[in-house]
């Protein structure tokens, strides 16, 4: 009968002694700690930091956090809209004018004057805003005004209390000038950098005549359930005037749930290989070391200690290295955390979105527990079957227990048989696998760190710059007309364009939209996945075009001149009559969208009716249009002459200009460009601002990459080096007999340099196969990414990997072998002995 004795003091100081005599163990142990403490904590808090900042950035992009906006609306319309339950706040707004002076039209910005009430305010336009300074306006002589508008008016540094006159004209269409008082200032964010907005108080509006029925409108929040709901309970309570009409906003958070949800999947999948990488590491440490102290926890189970008590005593030394070990790697994942961070966020958008997206790094609470727990579960299941080792094992058995040596029942009593005597190259490659398990740990870990260097060098190297050029951007610059506003893009303008000095070439695109003989309506909602309601609206929009117009329906039209279509004949693979297109007996069909059944059905001839009842007919010639040398609208497309298309559309409108320059005028006629441009309804895209924007991020993404890697690298290396001191060490005894009856150093060096030679081998083997099928599978799934994917086999980095894994599995052993060896063969045997 077994009776409970107390002996939890002696646990812990035997708990303590093992560790004060396992020193190397120990450093081994903590790094590994370390390493999986940083790494986990870095990806958590830039996981966590891109989702909150990327939140705000769509959050600020888009000025307001309400979800809907009704104008001019009645007093009993906003009661029944606040009785449905529907809204968490609804705020009033008033565009009480815009102000007005020469450099403001000369630069092409606008200011307005805005009136938001305290429920808008505070809880809809607050949350977008930043650099908040003052207080709102709350007499009629004061006014907050935005940075930006701060600028435009020559008044960068104005002052709290500042005096500021303003020329602007109402709401009702009337000039005035008024000195105004500055209360506050505040940061706003918007695509456009044109446009700054002043605040202005109640009282103002109440002595301006001005009320949100008849001048304004009101702003609506709905509550997170109520959503998807809102607009069909609003479509059948709320009764409108022939001119109202609901708008609806984006939700931001639904726009950053595909962001989300991909962080999560790609975040969580680090965090698991990091955590297996260390469980490897830790687990063959521990496992070594309990191998290696076996005979000792057989002597202390000989005098009563239960295998709970060894559990103790194994987990234990875990724990407090691990305990040391944790605080480390959460100061090191905050302190890099600072200064990775900032460098993600910052390559993660350009231009205003750039200037929207804050470099607010979350050191939330829940970040370093969240760490902690992964690291202390690591270490946990990393100790669970070497602690179980050390608990089952028999005092008798552990007496007999050489670490790695099973032995095999045979008809030669457990003895190797050999007709070539002892093969040194023979004695290694049994030594590498006398324990086959911590053997493959160590193959497993050099290949999993080298697989992710090469992994990754693969999908940075096949996203090139000049891959990303001769696909993506066909042109130096290229000028777009959002809105098609044809006023804002109108011959003048080309005109001005290709007067430029330095531009060689303007390629011209008309836009139209015309009406086509075909019911085949391609697949739209591959390109509107993001959002609800468009895959709803898209849907109901395909159903009523069939229902409604069985022979014609709307289709999108390009416009494309002479030089523009030669560019695209030239460089492109598809193949057509260059003259038949310019006459307009061709019409190409970007089929990108199609399903393969619905490019089937494409008939070779469409007709296309003008709007002013003339048609034409063309043969089509389909393609899918992957590059950019013609224009991609993110919707199905047809592309016929620019002749054509005004035969058909008189005004046309003009929508896409690619611009070729002389490389030396390229900074001028930039700026140039930009001066032109009215940033709210035209956009100028430079190439090589692009391709400054993709080698930046590609350098980036190769730093923080490369950067995981090499620690995952350095993780295998410390396993292998690990596992050689502690077989080298606990060989002694094996190692000095073999010398002792013959053996020479040199041939234990050789030997010792063969198990490592093995090791580098076999992990060459390993990546050479299987490695290489990662790799093209890698080379695929990037294909897929970008389109502009070209597959660079990692060569050099290959060698390079491989000779640095020779050079470690060569040297390690030999250096371990001469620090253990420097005593003669006799002292070193008494010692063992003792």
């Amino acid at each position: 009968m077994k009776f409970k004795n107390n002996n939890k003091n002696i646990v812990n100081k035997i708990t303590k002694s093992s560790l004060k005599f396992n020193r190397g163990r120990n450093i081994f142990v903590v790094l590994a700690v370390v390493l999986t403490t940083f790494m986990t904590c870095s990806i958590f808090t830039i996981g966590v930091s891109l989702v909150n900042n990327y939140n705000t950035m769509n959050i600020r992009i888009r000025g307001t956090t309400s979800d809907a906006m009704l104008s001019n609306p009645k007093k009993e319309q906003i009661e029944a809209i606040k009785n449905l339950g529907l809204t968490t706040s609804i705020g009033e707004e008033i565009l009480v004018g815009n102000v007005i002076n020469e450099k403001l039209e000369k630069d092409n910005h606008k200011i307005f004057l805005k009136y938001y009430d305290k429920e808008n305010w505070e809880k809809q336009i607050t949350p977008t805003i930043s650099n908040l300074e003052g207080n709102y306006p709350t007499s009629e002589d004061e006014v907050m005004v935005s940075t930006k508008a701060l600028e435009f008016l020559g008044k960068d540094d104005a002052k709290i209390g500042e005096k500021i006159k303003l020329e602007y004209i109402d709401a009702k269409g009337n000039k005035n000038k008024k000195e105004f008082i500055l209360s506050g200032k505040y940061k706003t964010y918007s695509v456009t950098e044109k446009i700054g907005y002043l605040a202005l108080s109640k009282d103002y509006i109440k002595n301006s005549d001005l009320s949100v029925g008849h001048n304004g409108s009101i702003t609506i929040s709905f509550k997170s359930g109520k959503k998807y709901n809102a607009q069909e309970i609003l479509k059948s309570k709320i009764k409108l005037d022939d001119m109202q009409e609901f708008d609806y906003y984006n939700d931001a958070n639904e726009d950053g749930k595909e962001v989300k949800k991909n962080l999560i999947i790609v975040m969580g999948t680090i965090g698991l290989f990091i955590a297996f990488s260390g469980y490897l590491l830790i687990y063959n440490i521990m496992y070594i070391s309990v191998s290696k102290d076996i005979h000792f926890y057989g002597l202390i189970k000989t005098i009563g200690a239960s295998p709970k008590q060894i559990k103790k005593i194994v987990n234990g030394q875990a724990f407090k290295l691990a305990i040391i070990g944790i605080p480390i790697g959460l100061t090191l994942g905050a302190t890099v955390s600072f200064g990775v961070v900032p460098m993600i966020l910052g390559s993660f958008h350009s231009d205003a979105y750039a200037n929207a997206m804050p470099g607010d790094i979350s050191f939330n609470p829940i970040i370093f527990i969240s760490a902690t727990i992964f690291s202390i579960l690591t270490v946990s299941i990393s100790c669970r079957k070497p602690a179980k080792i050390a608990s089952s094992i028999s005092p008798t058995e552990a007496l007999k227990y050489s670490m790695g040596n099973k032995v095999k029942k045979n008809n030669n009593n457990g003895y190797r048989k050999s007709t070539k005597g002892g093969k040194i190259y023979k004695m290694a490659y049994h030594n590498v696998f006398r324990d086959k398990k911590r053997a493959t740990l160590v193959f497993l870990s050099l290949f999993m760190g080298i697989m992710t260097y090469l992994s990754i060098y693969t999908f940075t190297s096949s996203l090139s710059v000049d891959n990303y050029i001769d696909t993506y951007i066909s042109s130096d610059f290229r000028v777009q007309n959002i809105q098609a506003i044809d006023e804002k893009m109108n011959d003048d303008f080309i005109k001005e364009v290709e007067n430029i000095k330095g531009v060689e070439s303007v390629n011209k695109f008309k836009f139209s939209n015309l009406q086509s003989d075909t019911n085949e309506i391609p697949r739209l909602l591959s390109k509107f996945i993001y959002d609800k309601d468009d895959i709803q609206e898209i849907t109901d929009f395909q159903g009523k075009m069939k229902i409604e117009t069985p022979l014609y329906h709307r289709s999108f039209i390009i416009g494309v001149d002479d030089l523009a279509i030669e560019k695209f004949s030239e460089m492109s693979n598809v193949k057509m009559d260059l003259n038949d297109f310019k006459s307009g007996k061709i019409a190409l069909i970007d089929t990108l969208c199609y399903s393969k059944e619905e490019k089937n059905n494409l008939d070779n001839k469409i007709t296309l009716k003008g709007k002013y009842s003339k048609s034409l007919t063309f043969q089509t010639v389909k393609f899918e249009n992957d590059s950019n040398l013609l224009p991609d609208i993110g919707l199905p497309v047809i592309y016929i002459s620019s002749t054509q298309i005004e035969k058909l559309d008189k005004k046309a409108v003009n929508s896409m200009l690619y611009i070729n320059v002389d490389k030396k005028y390229e900074e001028e006629i930039y700026s140039r460009l930009n001066e032109m441009i009215d940033s709210e309804y035209l956009f100028v895209e430079s190439r090589a601002q692009l391709v400054k924007e993709f080698s930046n991020n590609v350098t980036i993404m190769n730093i923080i990459s490369t950067s995981m890697s090499a620690i995952l690298i350095l993780i295998g290396v410390l396993n292998f080096i690990n596992v050689m001191v502690t077989s080298i060490n606990t060989r002694r005894k094996e190692l000095a007999i073999m010398e002792s009856i013959g053996m020479t150093k040199k041939q234990i060096k050789n030997m010792l340099v063969f198990e490592g030679g093995y090791y580098a081998g076999i992990t060459t083997f390993l990546v050479s196969t299987f490695g290489m099928a990662i790799i093209f599978e890698i080379a695929k799934a990037t294909k897929k990414i970008a389109s502009y994917a070209k597959f660079v086999f990692p060569t050099l980095p290959f060698i390079c990997l491989l000779a640095f894994i020779f050079v470690i599995c060569l040297i390690t052993p030999l250096v371990v072998y001469k620090y253990s060896s420097v005593k003669s063969v006799t002292e070193r045997l008494r010692e063992i002995e003792k």
